[in-house]
């Protein structure tokens, strides 16, 4: 209660000193200037239209100068003359009633150091209640020092009104550059909900603990947010590994290349998330993937939420809601952004390292067994139907031809169709999930059952033809052959 009442008082202060000089109106200087008296006047006498005009010309009044007590400092010393002296130097009048403890602060301004009082405040009156000398606060302070706002694009709020005193004591202080508080504390007396922010973490940037001076300038800047320099250099001037793979990346990420860069995705004072991130992975992926999205190159993406919360099975990534378990978000050297190399093609000759991105997670004996009972569930008793379809030295099937890598409508996340030629024709995945096995009459081959309890049979291919693709038509359909006791599974 006590912090509030003192700024009210002050207020209170001030409007009686206004009160005071609304009631005085400036006096008519235009009329010609009285010759100097040669006897003693009355105090009255001193300011008026014809005599010292501009001494009461201020909005506000020094105490003995509203009540005309000009002999309060001034003492004749020559009538004849119409000379006057001070009543005492400089400080020591001052001191008469601005009582002062010197040096008990270990900084202290040169001006007061030396008593040089009028240096920055004018006797008689001025355009505020300090009576200091200008139109505006730093008027004073930019006698001595220099200009801090220039000709930036962005001023701080009290910079930009000349409101030096909001940060800097005028006299004495217990910390460097006369600041009123320490570090941070000087700036959370404005700015509140950062600083709120900052205490409910959990997550808190170390600079936001220490000093806010490390990336913003306190007076001005050409950089939004009051930024020393732009975002990304910012960062990168400690985040020295990020900055590694940005300017490394042969593929970028628009997000970080734009003008807000790491401020797209980070808070740079406190978050809830890991990282500092704004909001969990997925969600602020998709505050730009929620659309078609076109790529320098002309090729599209599609809208990743409408595709993801459109469907029913997800990719495990997915489900942690964690995209840079396969995306490099700062930028890469592989396409769309993976972080390991996964092929473009439908159709890639096989080799462990074209598939480094699923064999991240997945065990590659997934396609690397020709025959087994463990690897997969995709197999016809033991033959490997993954092996068959992707470890084929020319023409293999990449995992996207049958799998979506986000999500889908069926288990596995199978897709129901896939992009196909230079038109993107959708081909059909005719899929069928069937007890201890499944059914695939795709568009690219006619349609096999498999069975990983009861192996399906087709006598009228060779075995291993049969599965391998190198006969099968387009659109036909073989139905396998009947199991003793009528079952066909």
């Amino acid at each position: 209660m006590k912090n509030r009442i003192l700024p009210m008082l002050a207020v209170l202060l001030v409007a009686g000193a206004f009160v005071a000089r609304a009631q005085n109106p400036p006096l008519d200087s235009t009329g010609s200037t009285a010759p100097a008296p040669t006897t003693d006047l009355p105090r009255t006498g001193c300011v008026t239209a014809q005599c010292h005009p501009g001494v009461k010309d201020h909005a506000f009044l020094h105490g003995p100068i509203r009540v005309n007590g000009c002999d309060g400092c001034h003492k004749l010393v020559d009538p004849a003359l119409h000379r006057y002296e001070l009543l005492g130097g400089p400080l020591e009048m001052c001191q008469l009633c601005h009582i002062t403890e010197m040096g008990t602060a270990p900084y202290a301004h040169e001006p007061f150091v030396e008593g040089d009082c009028l240096s920055c405040h004018d006797p008689h009156g001025g355009t505020g209640s300090s009576l200091l000398r200008g139109r505006r606060y730093a008027d004073a302070c930019t006698k001595c020092h220099e200009d801090m706002t220039g000709a930036h694009a962005q001023v701080h709020d009290p910079a930009s009104v000349g409101a030096c005193g909001a940060c800097h004591e005028p006299h004495e202080a217990q910390r460097p550059k006369l600041l009123k508080a320490e570090g941070r504390e000087l700036c959370l007396g404005c700015h509140i909900l950062t600083g709120i922010a900052i205490e409910a973490g959990p997550v808190v940037h170390d600079p936001a603990l220490e000093d806010c001076l490390v990336c913003h300038d306190p007076h001005a800047t050409d950089n939004k947010a009051m930024l020393t320099t732009n975002a990304q250099r910012l960062c990168t001037q400690c985040h020295e590994d990020v900055a590694t793979a940005v300017n490394n990346a042969s593929r970028q990420h628009e997000a970080v290349t734009s003008e807000r860069s790491c401020l797209n995705c980070h808070s740079p004072h406190a978050s809830s998330h890991p990282s500092l991130l704004r909001e969990d992975v997925k969600q602020l992926c998709f505050e730009c993937h929620n659309q078609s999205v076109t790529l320098p190159d002309g090729t599209h993406l599609p809208n990743m939420k409408q595709v993801i919360e459109g469907g029913t099975s997800l990719h495990g990534a997915i489900t942690q809601r964690s995209c840079v378990e396969c995306h490099e978000i700062h930028g890469g050297g592989h396409r769309r952004l993976l972080v390991n190399e996964y092929p473009s093609d439908l159709y890639y000759p096989f080799s462990e390292s074209a598939y480094a991105l699923c064999f991240s997670c997945h065990d590659r004996q997934l396609v690397m067994q020709p025959k087994t009972e463990t690897a997969t569930g995709f197999r016809n008793g033991s033959l490997n139907l993954h092996y068959v379809h992707v470890n084929r030295d020319n023409k293999g099937r990449s995992c996207r031809i049958c799998h979506d890598a986000h999500a889908a409508n069926r288990d596995k996340h199978i897709r129901d169709s896939v992009p196909f030629g230079p038109a993107g024709w959708n081909l059909p995945i005719d899929y069928e999930s069937l007890p201890d096995g499944g059914r695939c009459g795709a568009g690219c081959h006619r349609s096999f059952a498999y069975n990983r309890v009861a192996p399906e049979t087709y006598p009228e291919v060779e075995d291993d033809q049969s599965w391998r693709g190198d006969n099968l038509v387009p659109g036909s359909r073989i139905e396998p052959t009947e199991k003793p006791g009528g079952s066909s599974r």
